[in-house]
């Protein structure tokens, strides 16, 4: 087929359809039609969308995979292939996490010809195209590691779901989180080839003032790249600057059109009031018992009156704990509060199916919740109990009530005061005069039979929270030479607060994995945690200033893993984006229905899931024998198992003080030993055993690396080597197949740069880039270099990568071959490569130089050594003298900044670095 705009019906069906819902019986809304219109006809997204609550802004993501295969078809202008959805809830950050997952899903397993053309388009945009995706979609947000596929493919389609500190970062070239090195090819990537959408706008209006500023000073530049600048998007109903804004709205006539979307926006959802004599409910005594007790009252009315679930929205931990508890004598009660690692999200959703989503759960009576609600959205609670809030905060959680508009009544139960909220009332996390508005404008609703209906709220909407900030600050060209500056050591990180947040008091992530068993002896920890670094999975969300406090609590060493580097935690030294790891002695916790969350009063330990996944993506398999949550003789109580145990170490120990343990021998030895573990093993414990026993005999020596640290009884670690495909550092010297020569990947690279660019319409630069690549790696022809990558000197050519089985081996060459701490081959490629240059004009020259010395992420402005610490070859003395003794290279680079712009560098660096790093994981 050949597709076309009057195709998006069919498609929207598509991918929206689900179980016992066919695939033609859903449809888009009107204002969802003109969205795409106007991106089809102006060839750029609009500044505004207002859609309100219920219209499914979410749609925006199918609009944009539809929209970009209409640009690979032909049938549509050059659009941005990347979409940041950005928001500040975490909550809705998921929801569209999970959206664009679905979506992502259904193309990669068509089952319509509809969604068959549209991946094949899509496929058709990548460069890599036979082997991934036809949609690539992340999720940056604080509180877990930060992923870094998303960065390996500017060819792609993608959706990039994230809050605004972790996307705004990046773009400032400062990506919580990430490494110095990784940050500016981040910065690149969301300025060109990209649009983001900034939900609850009101919320995030200096973000919008720095993305728009932004993409004003990218466009800044002698020779302009012909790739579409970062285009802004605000949901909102009210944007700052209504009349200088092109705006999609729903009106009337989608209403009239779409009984669907009237039930949803129209329906009533009537408000009535749980008056109570003292709120904010107290901490103790009997007005917080006589509180409770007529919510728990209110609650059960409700689910008697309209059918389960009730939603019960409440303001802190203590209260939806002591509130479950009562409420669990009434029915059957869930309790989702605090920030929850991702691992034990997908297990309440595996252990209550549809409970977290709109479909619903019916044998769940009530669903607890603070503010911090960490699931998906899209519920449709039959009514709801709420405690005050602000306005926006209201009209949010209202909007989970009903969702769907299909219940012919409801009811929204708000809780209010008896008495106005004094000034200095504890209301956190609201302010008080915030508060008050809303209690205020929340009479106006009770008063109307709409009560908190979408449509009725665009008459009457919530009342700002007050802003925290007078003025907004504008970035310019200054700052942004500042930002640039990626690879300068400073005394202290910029505070990137004045340009991305509403509330300069507003408190960050960090995230908390829990590890039983770690080493007493923090040198034996820090080895550790190299080798089993944290997986997203693990990590417990919690702000900066809470986790600072609860650490001070622990007994035990603490550690933080910093731009993927491990250390030992410093009192106070956190930086949003850090991970924390804590033994899993430490009992900061407070544990609900086996969830842990860190917040000011926990006293309780968290268990260690590392092992948790049942199915472990490629990268993720992990197996510990000695200290670990499952197989530890040291705490194992039956005699057979520890005995069984000591003898697979006792093996392991011999086996590495033989041969080794990267032999397909020695492997198969180990497999035999853990073997005749597994009779003495309950289930799930055998069934890792026989996974760990399947990778030792049929998998890659490559792909899997066997570790023993410690003293006899040691541990016994299998990590999965291929999360080292997404490793810049790593791919440098380590290729998943065989050893690579240094002409051929060089080739490779080149190859893949030039052809990546001409698929991105940078004809112009093309050639410029091939060069860069095809020099890139001319330093590791260095013969200290190549000792490393190949310590017995079997090789008769040059090598880009060794054919060394594990880290451990290519580290133990690195520190046998010579080269100082920090040395950089890409520093030296500069040099090699001059002279090769000199024919082209100057401009062009310092393009293709500053790409080989940038290849790796360094050099932005300087490098690690002195002319004479970089080489001792008389060759490049004395050019390696003028730029880098002399401060030519620091003047080279301003040059280019003033050609193509600091985000235009940083996108082109992106694209040369992209191509390194597809070819290097393809073993090339």
């Amino acid at each position: 087929m050949t597709l076309s705009i009057s195709d998006f019906d069919d498609f929207f069906s598509a991918v929206n359809s689900g179980d016992g819902i066919p695939h033609d019986g859903i449809r888009p809304f009107g204002w969802q039609r003109r969205l795409l219109e106007g991106l089809v006809e102006d060839g750029r997204w609009p500044d505004v969308i207002g859609a309100p609550t219920g219209a499914g802004k979410t749609s925006v993501i199918d609009i944009h995979v539809f929209s970009v295969a209409l640009m690979a078809a032909g049938a549509a202008p050059r659009l941005p292939r990347r979409l940041s959805m950005v928001v500040d809830r975490r909550v809705l950050v998921d929801d569209q996490y999970q959206h664009a997952c679905g979506v992502r899903d259904k193309l990669g397993n068509p089952s319509s010809e509809i969604l068959a053309e549209v991946a094949h388009l899509l496929r058709s945009l990548r460069i890599t195209a036979d082997a991934v995706s036809p949609l690539m979609v992340t999720r940056l947000r604080g509180g877990m590691p930060a992923p870094r596929a998303w960065r390996d493919d500017a060819t792609a389609c993608q959706i990039i779901c994230a809050t605004p500190d972790m996307w705004g970062s990046r773009l400032l070239f400062s990506g919580y989180g990430s490494s110095s090195s990784s940050r500016p090819r981040e910065a690149g990537l969301l300025a060109f080839d990209s649009a983001v959408v900034v939900d609850e706008a009101h919320l995030s209006r200096q973000l919008i003032r720095t993305a728009r500023r932004v993409a004003e000073l990218a466009a800044i530049s002698d020779r302009p790249l012909p790739v579409p600048v970062l285009q802004v998007v605000e949901a909102t109903a009210t944007p700052d600057e209504p009349g200088a804004m092109v705006m999609v709205d729903v009106d009337e006539a989608d209403l009239t059109e779409s009984p669907t979307l009237e039930e949803r926006l129209r329906t009533p959802k009537p408000v009535e009031f749980l008056k109570l004599p003292t709120w904010p409910i107290p901490a103790k005594g009997t007005p917080r018992t006589a509180a409770l007790a007529s919510m728990v009252e209110c609650a059960t009315r409700l689910r008697d009156t309209y059918g389960p679930t009730i939603g019960c929205f409440v303001n802190n931990v203590a209260t939806a704990t002591d509130l479950a508890a009562l409420l669990g004598k009434r029915g059957v009660t869930r309790l989702v509060c605090g920030r929850l690692r991702p691992y034990d999200l997908d297990r309440l959703r595996d252990t209550n199916p549809g409970l977290l989503s709109a479909d619903g759960n019916p044998a769940v009576d009530f669903l607890i919740s603070t503010q911090s609600l960490e699931v998906g959205v899209d519920l449709d609670w039959a009514a709801a109990l709420i405690e005050p809030a602000s306005g926006s905060a209201i009209a949010q959680r209202a909007g989970r009530v009903n969702r769907r508009g299909k219940r012919a009544d409801t009811r929204i139960v708000m809780v209010v005061p008896e008495k106005d909220v004094g000034d200095k009332a504890n209301t956190a996390p609201y302010q008080p005069e915030d508060v008050n508005a809303a209690l205020t404008w929340l009479h106006g609703r009770q008063a109307d039979p709409r009560g908190l209906a979408p449509w009725a709220l665009r008459e009457d909407p919530p009342p700002s929270q007050r802003r925290h900030r007078t003025l907004l600050q504008r970035a310019e060209l200054g700052d942004a030479w500042m930002w640039a500056r990626t690879s300068d050591q400073l005394f202290a990180t910029a505070d990137l607060d004045l340009w991305l947040s509403d509330n300069l008091a507003e408190d960050l992530d960090v995230g908390v994995v829990v590890r039983q068993g770690l080493p007493t002896d923090p040198v034996a920890a820090i080895e550790l945690l190299r080798a089993l670094p944290p997986f997203d999975y693990e990590a417990i969300p919690v702000r900066i200033n809470t986790c600072r406090k609860r650490i001070d609590d622990i007994s035990t060493p603490v550690f933080l893993v910093r731009d993927d580097e491990v250390s030992i935690y410093s009192t106070g030294d956190l930086r949003p984006g850090d991970i924390v790891v804590v033994d899993a002695s430490s009992s900061i916790f407070t544990v609900i229905d086996g969830m842990p969350v860190v917040d000011q009063t926990g006293s309780c330990a968290a268990a260690d899931v590392l092992e948790g996944p049942a199915d472990p993506e490629t990268g993720q398999f992990v197996f510990r024998l000695g200290h670990g949550p499952f197989l530890d003789p040291a705490t194992c109580n039956d005699d057979e198992t520890r005995t069984a145990i000591a003898h697979v170490l006792t093996v392991a120990t011999t086996l590495m003080s033989t041969d080794g343990l990267d032999s397909r021998r020695a492997r198969t030895d180990l497999a035999d030993a853990l073997d005749k573990l597994t009779p003495v093993l309950a289930e799930p414990v055998a069934d890792k055993v026989r996974a760990a026993i399947q990778v030792l005999r049929k998998a890659r020596l490559k792909d899997f690396e066997v570790h023993l640290l410690g003293e006899p009884p040691a541990t016994l670690l299998i990590t999965d080597n291929r999360r080292m495909v997404h490793d810049e550092t790593a791919r440098q010297q380590w290729t998943p197949r065989q050893r690579v020569p240094l002409q051929a990947h060089a080739a490779a690279v080149a190859e893949r740069a030039r052809i990546t660019s001409d698929q991105l319409g940078l004809e112009s630069l093309s050639t410029l880039l091939e060069l860069a690549g095809l020099h890139h790696d001319d330093g590791k022809a260095d013969p200290r270099f190549q000792f490393s990558l190949d310590p017995q000197r079997t090789s008769e050519q040059p090598l880009a990568k060794s054919d060394m089985s594990t880290l451990r081996q290519i580290t133990q060459a690195r520190a046998q071959s010579g080269l100082p701490a920090g040395w950089r081959h890409e520093q030296l490629s500069v040099l090699a490569c001059w002279s090769a240059l000199a024919h082209l004009p100057t401009g062009d020259r310092d393009l293709v130089a500053r790409l080989v010395g940038t290849s790796h992420g360094q050099g932005r402005h300087g490098f690690p050594h002195t002319a004479t610490e970089l080489t001792g070859d008389d060759t490049y003395r004395e050019l390696a003298r003028l730029l880098y003794d002399e401060g030519e290279w620091d003047h080279l680079i301003e040059r280019t900044h003033s050609t193509f712009g600091v985000w235009g560098c940083a996108y082109l660096e992106a694209l040369l670095r992209a191509a390194d790093g597809q070819v290097s994981s393809e073993g090339s």
